[in-house]
């Protein structure tokens, strides 16, 4: 069974890959979520006619984009949550793309769950979750307490 060897920082085989892809260091190639750039990640977002302008080909007119509570966009997960996200409308032109927040389509949707809270059932659904949330709360302070005369107990 023969060891590879490994490759050193300088190897120029490392080097002219990393000029490929272009990546200054090793750092920028891990694929943890939320640690691609934002330049990076419009290095990779597909561009089409239907996106606003400058991005695409339409006038925005006046109208929303996904940053505009679109139900349909989806944010990243991490930093990058705040900027991007997948759209996951089958109608639109960028169902399942990565899409930058301002891009838009002409299939945007309003999302009238974000009003929830602020109806009649939606006060009511609040407060129910409140007393819900003290009474757990309350529930696990006792608990914690009994679990904690339990352990002296057992000394």
């Amino acid at each position: 069974m023969t060891m590879q060897k490994r490759r050193k920082a300088g190897d120029p085989e490392i080097t002219r890959v990393r000029r490929l892809l272009g990546r200054r260091d090793g750092r920028e190639l891990r694929l943890d979520p939320g640690f691609q750039s934002h330049e990076g990640l419009w290095e990779i977002v597909k561009r089409l006619p239907t996106d606003f302008q400058p991005y695409g080909k339409r006038k925005r007119n006046g109208r929303p984009d996904c940053s505009g509570n679109c139900r349909w966009f989806h944010k990243l997960a991490g930093a990058r949550g705040k900027d991007w996200g997948v759209c996951a409308n089958a109608k639109s032109p960028r169902a399942g793309l990565l899409t930058f927040e301002h891009q838009g389509c002409p299939q945007y949707e309003w999302d009238a769950r974000s009003d929830y809270l602020e109806t009649a059932q939606g006060k009511i659904a609040l407060q129910r979750y409140h007393e819900a949330e003290d009474y757990f709360r309350s529930w696990r302070r006792s608990h914690e307490l009994v679990a904690k005369q339990q352990r002296k107990t057992s000394r």
